[in-house]
């Protein structure tokens, strides 16, 4: 019988015409349906592909490694743990719930978002990155002191780990003649809250503004005459940052979503966010998010959106006619990785949709790489892994 020399693979595809996958004449090649544990080399060669072991039967998810780091974290039951890859061990950090986690490096701490709140760590412990916004003091009149009368405004923050909560709500009293003010300060029950902040008005005043910072314990303060005032209240109207799924950094702003609304923290004050305005909100549940350096890429349920621009209150919408991407299977890419790509070094976002792995780039451009090839991909959630120069997405 005739011998037929094997071709050069060139790859999966399921788009074309039987027919179609042996390609012909001076560089021949050939297009396979599937390829099960064979990898391909650019050259077409195949190899087997390696095998794989199961490394440990705990049922530790959302695995992540540092790149500041390279400390590995992960969820195990209803604990973040950090996770030694050599043996498996894992040591407990706090609580996090039975939801996703998502990790950044922010400050050169590890940064965490879970059904909890929002967490750090610092090599030793876990905090949480939010404080709560204390309940307003309660003023009372002293007679007998030196205060002018008039209208005063009061309220307070709270202190910890050099971080300074939200304003809480406005205290006022009116004073008729001479006299003074004694706060009652609120319990606090966060155990790394140090301080509390006192901001008080002059009389008829509306400007708040700082007078005393003191141990957390106190639980009252009398203020007989008017103290020398401090610097202004900078977080008033705030309120502490909301956790989320796909955390990430991006122009001094933490970034989570929630269904279908974009959230976004203070600049560069990534514990306290603005409810009024730190917000997008979108028509459908949002699928991932990946910031670039021209803006973020968001998917949507059937398609994906690009919010071009850098001034969060001026960025603009622009939908793109992308197929449904799959839930959570974003990550970047650096552009030299895609040799179709001419992007000057640039990181770009990458995801995984029904036509297979989809680029966008940083300035804005979707780039549908095997589009031409890969068609019918279904999952309801997907992890992209970085591995050997490869991009491998893990589907369920």
């Amino acid at each position: 019988m005739p011998v037929k020399k094997i071709p050069v693979f060139l790859g999966i595809n399921n788009v074309k015409e039987d027919a179609a996958l042996e390609i012909k004449g001076d560089s021949p090649g050939m297009f396979l349906r599937d390829a099960v544990n064979i990898n391909f080399s650019d050259t077409g060669r195949a190899e087997l592909a390696k095998t794989m072991q199961l490394q440990s039967s705990k049922a530790i998810r959302d695995l992540w490694q540092s790149p500041l780091h390279k400390e590995c974290f992960a969820a195990l039951d209803n604990q973040w743990v950090k996770v030694n890859p050599d043996t498996w061990e894992t040591q407990p950090l706090t609580e996090c719930g039975q939801g996703p986690l998502f990790h950044i490096v922010l400050n050169n701490l590890v940064c965490m978002a879970c059904d909890n709140g929002l967490f750090t760590y610092d090599g030793q412990t876990a905090k949480r990155l939010i404080i709560d916004t204390p309940a307003k003091p309660q003023a009372n009149v002293k007679y007998n002191y030196s205060l002018d009368h008039g209208d005063y405004s009061f309220a307070i923050s709270w202190v910890a780990n050099g971080l300074e909560s939200a304003l809480s709500e406005i205290e006022k009293v009116k004073l008729l003649d001479k006299s003074g003010v004694q706060l009652q300060l609120p319990m606090c029950l966060d155990s790394n809250v140090t301080h509390v902040r006192i901001y008080m008005t002059d009389p008829g005043g509306g400007e708040l503004r700082q007078v005393f910072e003191l141990p957390i314990d106190t639980m009252s303060v009398d203020i007989p005459a008017l103290p020398e005032l401090g610097r202004a209240a900078t977080f008033q109207h705030l309120s502490p940052m909301k956790s989320g799924d796909f955390l990430r950094l991006w122009r001094g702003r933490l970034w989570v979503a929630r269904s279908n609304v974009l959230y976004f923290s203070e600049a560069m004050t990534y514990h306290l966010t603005d409810d009024r305005y730190n917000f997008i909100q979108f028509p459908q549940r949002i699928r991932f998010i990946e910031p670039v350096d021209g803006g973020i890429w968001v998917g949507q349920a059937d398609h994906v959106v690009f919010l071009r621009g850098q001034d969060v209150r001026n960025m603009a919408i622009e939908q793109k006619a992308s197929r449904a991407p799959v839930y959570a299977s974003s990550a970047l890419l650096h552009s030299d990785m895609v040799k179709s790509l001419s992007q000057g070094g640039t990181w770009c976002a990458v995801w995984l949709a029904e036509n297979g792995f989809v680029v966008g780039t940083s300035e804005g451009q979707l780039v549908e790489i095997q589009s031409d090839a890969i068609y019918g991909i279904t999952a309801n959630s997907c992890r992209l892994v970085g591995f050997d120069n490869r991009l491998v997405a893990v589907v369920n």
